[in-house]
């Protein structure tokens, strides 16, 4: 070889990388771009714009409607917590498009995207491939919680998103020895912190991955595919320290700045009966967590069963637990609870409204073969936590930290519904998408996963949106012809708006704390909107949800206590 064939070897070379380097980054940009496809898609498909709350969101609702009308920074009295940053961020996208729960939902969803952006880069720093990372955000994207309280005001999907932004920055930080990501992590942990107290546990995240002896960081924001993890604990330190001051000083200062909250006293003071509470209970509770928990992650646990290895590892745990469950509890766990957000009712509508609706005759059926899918699904998350310990990057000890404070937080708040289980979700896909196999069976078996999951997940919040604007539309009816406000029980959500966020349409000596129908007083009002026709009241009117396809019921009736 010549001197000049070496050096247009070493030319074209140099020529090469860069194109390399943009077909990975035009990757990267494409990936993000699916990702965002769910949300879009979604948005066509559920009619978000209908102006009407669910669940809790009217609590939160009510306070960027005060900011726009007052400019004061408020929060209810029904509240626990201070959700500053969903406030200020969701008053931005009122004040453009006015003031409606469908311009909330839009503020929602897009932190909602960005949380499932955060979670894909994530996966990537931590050394999950791109196709991988792509389904392990698609996951959480398609999780029937996620994407239905994306569709919403509550605060469940703001914070993690928010938090998944910090564990990204915490963990691309350690990885590239980058004290700035760090504090851009400290950020992101400040702004979860103010959607919700339990941020708090996110700056703690980092020591657990920074080393505890010297450092060995040679040089600052190393690139991706170089992992020295060189940053020891007292480097980490002040960005740790300063976010964990910050969250003191608001701690502090909010109760004083905006007002204090009777609920969250309340819920402080749930903490001196902790250890009341039999270690039976805890572990009861706990195990129905980790089944309810896990399950959303089935698409892509299955995935990675599709190693011959690893499906008979799983096999043989769940013969195990078959085995253990038949001795000491009868059953497995049930993956899906009645009545939680999700459940194989609905998805968080029909447990807000008045009637005594019993579970579906189908869901009886089938809820065997879940508790066994169940067992499966969480032998597959064993497994493929015991494949990922000896291969484990440092930074998904940021993710192991954050997962057993949560829990430790969990149960001390005992907060056992499946929404608040949305904080263990990056732990969980990273379990999951760092144990897919690169086949093409592989992400077949996840893909058709996925693709029932999106399937509930748009028709169960289409359903949850259009059953509580037929309440609302209900009630509305009412009182155009003349019946009051206090005497139309619409049910949790739409009674919490129209008459504990706006207590001007209670009679003048009315208190809300004690009076408002479902929400804070049992008593029967003259007319009511429920699920089932209920003793002593005549049925009259019958209301059809046209959005209703799995669900345990599909009409709402209106009913009139009978004199």
């Amino acid at each position: 070889m010549t001197v000049g064939s070496i050096g247009d070897t070493k030319r074209r070379a140099h020529v090469a990388e860069p194109v390399i380097s943009v077909k990975k980054d035009k990757a990267e940009w494409l990936a993000l771009a699916g990702i965002s496809l769910p949300f879009l898609v979604g948005w066509m498909l559920v009619s978000p714009w209908r102006n009407v709350p669910v669940i809790d969101d009217w609590v939160y609702a009510w306070s960027v409607e005060h900011l726009l009308k007052s400019g004061e920074l408020r929060v209810i009295d029904f509240s626990a917590i201070y959700p500053v940053t969903q406030v200020l961020w969701g008053a931005v996208f009122a004040w453009i498009a006015g003031f409606s729960f469908g311009a909330l939902r839009l503020s929602t969803v897009v932190l909602a995207v960005c949380g499932c952006w955060a979670l894909y880069l994530m996966l990537r720093e931590l050394g999950v491939e791109i196709w991988a990372s792509v389904l392990g955000a698609l996951a959480v994207a398609w999780h029937p919680v996620y994407f239905a309280l994306s569709f919403s005001f509550m605060t469940d999907v703001p914070f993690v998103s928010l938090a998944s932004l910090s564990l990204y920055f915490y963990v691309s930080g350690l990885r590239r020895n980058s004290r700035q990501r760090l504090w851009w992590g400290g950020l992101m942990s400040v702004a979860a912190f103010l959607v919700r107290p339990i941020g708090v546990a996110l700056p703690l995240t980092v020591l657990a991955g920074a080393r505890w002896g010297r450092s060995t960081a040679s040089h600052v924001d190393t690139h991706r595919d170089e992992a020295p993890y060189g940053l020891n604990v007292r480097q980490v330190l002040i960005p740790v320290a300063t976010a964990m001051a910050v969250m003191v000083a608001a701690w502090v200062a909010l109760p004083r700045v905006i007002g204090p909250l009777e609920w969250a006293s309340i819920r402080l003071g749930w903490l001196r009966w902790v250890f009341d509470v039999p270690p039976s209970e805890y572990a009861g509770a706990n195990l129905n967590v980790l089944f309810v928990s896990v399950f959303p992650f089935a698409p892509l646990l299955f995935g990675g069963m599709t190693r011959w290895r690893s499906a008979i590892l799983a096999a043989v745990l769940s013969v195990v637990m078959f085995v253990l469950f038949a001795l000491f509890r009868h059953h497995p766990p049930d993956p899906l609870l009645n009545w939680q957000t999700w459940s194989l009712q609905d998805i968080a509508s029909r447990a807000m409204i008045g009637g005594d609706l019993k579970p579906s005759a189908w869901s009886a059926r089938i809820m065997p073969t879940l508790r066994v899918i169940g067992v499966m699904v969480v032998s597959a998350l064993v497994v493929g936590l015991v494949t990922r310990l000896t291969r484990m990057p440092r930074g998904a000890l940021v993710l192991v930290a954050f997962t057993i404070l949560n829990l430790v937080l969990l149960n001390a708040q005992w907060l056992y519904n499946d929404r608040y289980y949305l904080v263990l979700a990056p732990a969980l896909v990273y379990v999951a998408a760092a144990s897919l196999p690169s086949g093409r069976l592989a992400r077949t078996v996840v893909g058709v996963g996925l693709a029932l999951w999106a399937f509930i997940a748009v028709t169960g919040t289409r359903d949850m949106l259009a059953t509580n604007a037929a309440c609302a539309r209900l009630a509305s009816e009412l009182e155009a012809r003349g019946v009051p406000p206090s005497e139309i029980d619409a049910g949790y959500s739409v009674n919490g708006w129209r008459l504990y966020a706006h207590p001007e349409n209670l009679p003048p000596d009315a208190d809300r704390r004690y009076e408002v129908p479902f929400v804070t007083s049992k008593r029967e009002t003259t007319y009511r909107i429920v699920m089932a026709p209920v003793t002593g009241y005549d049925v009259v009117q019958t209301q059809t949800l046209p959005d209703a396809w799995w669900q345990a019921s599909t009409h709402v009736y209106l009913v009139r206590r009978q004199d």
